[in-house]
């Protein structure tokens, strides 16, 4: 990675100052200004200063913002080791450090301390990592169990099921009807889904629940935070409808009008009045709901009432007020308290999950993210215990540096302030210690994350807190900000001020105004567009809808005109500028709101319009078609008579069969789906498939039965990757992956499997910057901290009041604890509720234009929006929605409307003098070919051909017969050869006269020969053929001893060792030394085999040196005899290689 580095952007103004290793910093910093790179700066800063690498701390938001911040450091550390001397000096230049020559040598060791210091070096981590490392040091400290292990999601669902199921299991077998009652209210309101999520919501607020107090005594605090009586509500409210208490005069008076007024609506009313009051009180409360009609509309708003029925009692819409004010208090009443017992039976349901989920988590040994956060803050908290753990984490630490500190919640930043409070304050014995500083970088603007508990108030509450210890102890913490843009152009950035100006500080939730945006990119064109929303009316593009039927056609439509678009551009070669070439699909990115079905469409459109995409960004692992179609395949080996799998398993593309077959085998039948099948002649290759699957469904683990599934004589994989395109290929593996874990912690079933996988969900996560030649989709959350040339906001027609969330936190009292509570309808609003729901609204409206800015600041070079309108919307885009927004921007800065082929209409603001981006005309020799697929592309690949079969001459015995037991003699010959091939090998580099005491000291001390006379008879003989003149060249310094020599010969792999072997320009010797006592008369009377291992030799020798003649000899050392093998006699012997080969592969 190092060796591709740029060099380093030079640091100016704020970003030099941020970076200042001596400085607390608290700097905000707008998308793109190069927040990344002045935090690594700032340590990178730290380290030329001498800082020790593990006292430094860097906190981020993420596990891929740490990585990329490490990664970053240690690359950069790493690329200065071997960058030269000029160079580097530069880049010590741009950091604003000191760049001589003794600068540049502490700047070569920094990537080594870094390695080598205690700890692992830089603690670079997300805040939940640097917990579980914390408390795993101090388990019982914190009241965790040694050892314990974060959840992670699969197991925090299965957890949160089964410990549902056995709380309301217990409450059953104990008698607690109450908690069951409770539970089925919820239920009923929320449906179970989302039950579930609300329960799991009460989890993650412990304190809150206990702070409830006894569960007996929930409903009555709700009650009094919404000013609703104790006891009998429907008593409260007979007894203010008695005649004392209500104003039945004035009634009588709005009966009487009406009946003057003598309409049939008139006479209905008054006749309802009528009722009303001849019934009792009891009644009477009944019919209040009902009565209310004749004063307010159905929603609630005051009636208009026509003049004829005013003029029979002129105070008549006065008289309905008053009534109308009257019946609400009581209806009020009646549905407050409705209210509290719902919220009550809620909160009790969650207050006894909550405990057992905890007990539950405490009995497993397992921590939550939650309760990483919560128990450190315990810990860093708790009276003595907290003071020594602040004590050595205050020795290890003196540079605390925080990123995207806007979606750090309140939880955290007491873990932060409990870490660097110490910064402020010296010990006595403390002088000499190294400054301490503090670095945060955020941006309110950029606070997104609310629904996972942030709030970018907690950034302002942070930063108060700082400045006033700094103040304390005497320093100043710098405000600074970054407003020049290193990644948007000039006109996307005009239409982010716009908006922002439109939209106003406040409703974005900001303190003070926002700075402008500059870029600096001054120079490079670029556009923002809005082409005209897809509605309803316009989709007439579609084709039959077939299996997205319940896609609604102006999604359809969307997702098909923006493949198209996107084919368009990448066939026109559209040039960006800013690159310097054309547009590639990694160029441009698709950014949506939420998930839905316009991604997975759209992804789908990409691959049929042969674009390459990186499918979605997250999706859960079991909604792919893959996925489904894998785990119905081991459904049916489990259940093979459940006809509803098997049918769905037949017609995909495992098994290939289409509608018209299903229908044939199942009509009229009377077995089930299987059995008629199997009697089915026709479909006897896809019964003997399914059968196969069947056989293995009892016998092997589930990854080796989806993996023969996928690779074996089904040949799935390929069948599901050619019908649902590459997309498929990432689920599948994850789905495999999914398998392994399983089998890690249970029995490996396939029954146990499938209960374990539909128990559970998981989420594929694509890593978006990974280096991928492909379009990517993905959510807003998704891409922050991304970039492209080419951003396309898809679905900017969303309705912002569509996707509330489903809870609020509610505050009872001043001094009551903070409730998640479920979101009451209009209608049952009331005191505090009201005020903290209008808050909720305010947070979510302010939090969806903070998600826009991210996501027009995505863009380098054009921004695209885009959308589609359901029915309702009747052509208009929503008045909140993010269209509405960049549609008045681009009016306000004189962007009109232009024709569009096929969008029909669009707006395109390209600044003062843009000049649209336009497709670049391409040379003869840079338009690609058009190459015709080849037909061997889809084609399965054939067998491949036997390997040749390895043959070691050696190895070519004199005949069939097996060796007899090694008599004495032939040991101690083998023995002797063996000793000569030793010296044969070592004596030739030796001086002449050094010869005899070489191989003496060698035989001794080295080859354990104790018998004199061997070794003097082993020495006469291996000098006197050493120094033989005839022999010269084959132990001369240019041959070489024990060569090894490997070549295919006729299909054949001979490879061997050679004794010696001379290779000269035109020739080349080998000779192999034969140590027997018997030596032939001549080289025709030699032992076949060893004529045959020369052969064998000749003929490899002759592969690999071509064009030189190859020249073999045998030296038998008895005589010692050389004998030169002619070349007819080695041709003879080589037509038995092939011969030997056979036998080899008849004995194997």
């Amino acid at each position: 990675m190092s060796g591709h580095l740029r060099p380093l952007d030079r640091l100016f103004g704020a970003q030099l100052h941020a970076s200042d290793p001596r400085d607390l910093v608290w700097l905000s910093a707008s998308a793109g200004t190069g927040k990344t790179h002045v935090l690594t700066a700032r340590v990178m800063r730290l380290l030329l200063h001498g800082v020790r690498p593990e006292s430094i701390l860097c906190l981020t938001f993420t596990k891929a913002g740490a990585a990329e911040m490490a990664d970053r450091i240690h690359a950069r550390l790493a690329h200065w080791v071997r960058l030269d001397a000029v160079k580097l000096a530069k880049e010590l230049f741009a950091l604003g450090e000191p760049h001589d020559p003794d600068a540049v040598a502490r700047a070569r060791t920094l990537f080594a301390r870094v390695l080598e210091a205690p700890g692992g070096g830089l603690r670079i981590q997300t805040i939940h990592a640097f917990c579980q490392t914390l408390l795993a040091g101090f388990p019982a400290e914190a009241g965790l169990t040694p050892g314990f292990r974060p959840l992670d999601g699969r197991q925090e669902a299965a957890l949160a099921r089964r410990t549902l199921a056995e709380l309301l299991e217990r409450a059953e077998r104990g008698g607690d009807l109450s908690l069951i009652v409770d539970v089925q209210a919820l239920s009923r309101r929320l449906g179970e889904g989302k039950a579930e999520s609300y329960l799991m919501l009460c989890a993650r607020h412990p304190e809150a629940m206990a702070a409830l107090g006894p569960r007996q005594g929930i409903e009555a605090r709700l009650r009094t935070a919404l000013s609703v009586p104790l006891g009998d509500v429907e008593q409260a409210i007979e007894a203010a409808c008695a005649d004392d208490r209500f104003d039945c005069a004035g009634l009588r008076r709005i009966a009487a009008a009406n009946a003057a007024w003598g309409t049939k609506t008139g006479l209905a009313d008054a006749d309802r009045i009528a009722a009303f009051l001849a019934a009792a009180p009891r009644e009477r409360a009944l019919l209040l709901a009902d009565l209310i009609s004749v004063a307010l509309t159905k929603a609630g708003e005051p009636r208009s009432f026509s003049q004829k029925l005013i003029d029979c009692d002129a105070d008549y819409a006065g008289l309905c007020a008053r009534f109308a004010d009257a019946a609400r208090a009581l209806l009020g009443l009646r549905e407050r308290a409705a209210l509290a017992a719902l919220l009550a039976c809620g909160l009790r349901a969650g207050q006894s999950y909550s405990a057992a989920y905890a007990e539950a988590k405490r009995i497993a040994g397992l921590v939550d993210f939650d309760d990483l956060i919560r128990s450190t803050v315990d810990l860093l908290g708790r009276p003595g215990t907290g003071e020594w753990v602040r004590y050595k984490l205050d020795q290890r630490t003196d540079h605390i540096l925080v990123d995207e500190a806007q979606d750090t919640n309140a939880s955290q930043w007491a873990i932060i302030a409990a870490l660097a409070g110490e910064f402020f304050t010296e010990e006595p014995g403390e002088e000499t210690r190294p400054l301490r500083t503090i670095f945060s970088v955020g941006d309110f603007k950029q606070a997104i994350f609310g629904f996972q508990g942030t709030d970018p108030r907690n950034f302002e509450a942070a930063q108060l807190w700082f400045d006033a210890r700094a103040r304390d102890a005497g320093r100043v913490i710098h405000r600074l900000s970054l407003d020049r843009s290193f990644r948007s152009t000039p006109p996307i950035l005009a239409v982010v001020d716009r908006l922002i100006e439109d939209i106003g500080a406040d409703r974005l939730g900001l303190v003070d105004p926002a700075e402008p945006h500059r870029s600096a990119r001054e120079k490079l064109p670029g556009t923002v567009s809005l082409w005209r929303p897809i509605s309803a009316d316009l989709s007439g593009d579609l084709e039959d809808e077939g299996e997205e039927g319940w896609v609604d056609d102006a999604t359809r439509t969307l997702a098909n005109r923006l493949a198209r678009q996107i084919r368009l551009w990448l066939d026109d070669g559209l040039m960006l500028e800013g690159r310097g070439r054309p547009l590639r699909p990694e160029d441009i990115l698709v950014l949506v709101r939420k998930r839905g079905a316009l991604p997975s469409l759209l992804v789908a459109r990409l691959h049929a319009e042969k674009v390459p995409v990186a499918g979605v960004d997250r999706l859960r692992l079991d909604q792919p078609l893959a996925v489904r179609d894998l785990l119905a395949a081991i459904r049916f080996a489990l259940q093979p008579e459940d006809d509803l799998t098997l049918a769905s398993l037949l017609v995909s593309p495992l098994f290939g069969l289409s509608q018209d077959d299903l229908y044939c085998i199942g009509h009229r039948r009377n077995a089930s789906l299987w059995a008629s099948l199997r009697h089915r002649s026709e479909y006897r290759d896809t019964a003997a498939g399914l059968n196969k699957l069947l056989n293995q469904a009892d016998l092997v683990t589930p990854y080796r039965f989806l993996e023969n599934l996928l690779s074996g004589p089904l040949d799935a994989r390929r069948k599901l990757l050619r019908r649902l395109g590459p997309e498929a290929r990432d689920p599948i593996e994850e789905l495999l992956n999914a398998a392994l874990s399983f089998e890690a912690d249970a029995t490996p079933t396939l029954q146990r499997f499938l209960d374990w996988f539909d128990r559970g969900e998981v989420e594929i996560t694509r890593d978006p910057s990974a280096p991928l030649d492909a379009v990517r989709v993905m959510t807003v959350h998704g891409a922050k901290g991304l970039q492209a040339p080419l951003v396309i906001l898809a679905d900017a027609t969303a309705d912002p009041d569509a996707s509330r969330a489903d809870s609020i936190h509610w505050s009872i009292g001043e001094d009551g604890p903070t409730l998640p509570v479920f979101r009451p309808r209009k209608a049952e609003l009331a005191g505090s509720l009201t005020a903290d729901l209008e808050a909720a609204r305010i947070r979510e409206r302010a939090e969806h234009w903070r998600l826009l800015y991210v996501a027009l600041t995505r863009a380098e070079e054009w921004l695209v929006v885009a959308g589609a309108l359901g029915p309702r919307a009747r052509g208009v885009p929503p008045q909140e929605s993010w269209y509405q927004a960049v549609d008045a921007a681009l009016d306000a800065l004189g962007a009109g409307l232009v024709d569009d082929p096929l969008w029909t209409a669009a707006r395109h603001y390209r600044g003062e003098g843009g000049t649209p981006l336009a497709p670049r005309v391409r040379t003869a020799s840079e338009v690609e070919p058009s190459i015709a697929e080849p037909e061997w592309l889809r084609r399965p690949a054939p067998h491949e051909a036997r390997p040749p079969r390895p043959l070691a001459p050696s190895s070519l015995g004199p005949d069939d017969v097996a060796d007899p037991p090694p008599t004495p003699a032939l040991l101690d010959a083998a023995r002797r050869g063996r000793l000569l091939h030793a010296l044969f090998e070592r004596l030739p580099a030796v001086a002449p006269d050094d010869r005899i005491a070489a191989a003496d000291r060698w035989l001794q001390a080295s080859a354990g020969v104790e018998e004199d006379a061997l070794r003097k008879a082993l020495i006469r003989d291996a000098c006197a053929i050493i120094a033989d003149p005839a022999l010269s060249g084959i132990f001369g310094p240019d041959s070489l001893a024990e060569a090894p020599i490997a070549a295919v010969v006729g299909g054949t792999v001979v490879a061997g060792t050679v004794d010696r072997l001379l290779v000269t320009d035109d020739r080349v010797q080998v000779v192999d030394f034969k140590t027997g006592r018997r030596v032939p008369r001549d080289a025709a009377s030699a032992p076949e085999h060893h004529l045959r291992q020369m052969a064998a030799y000749v003929g490899a020798l002759e592969i690999i040196f071509p064009g030189r003649q190859v020249e073999a000899a045998l030296l038998y050392t008895s005589g010692p005899t050389l004998f030169s093998l002619p070349s007819e006699l080695i041709a003879r012997y080589k037509s038995s290689l092939a011969d030997a080969e056979q036998k080899l592969l008849r004995d194997h």
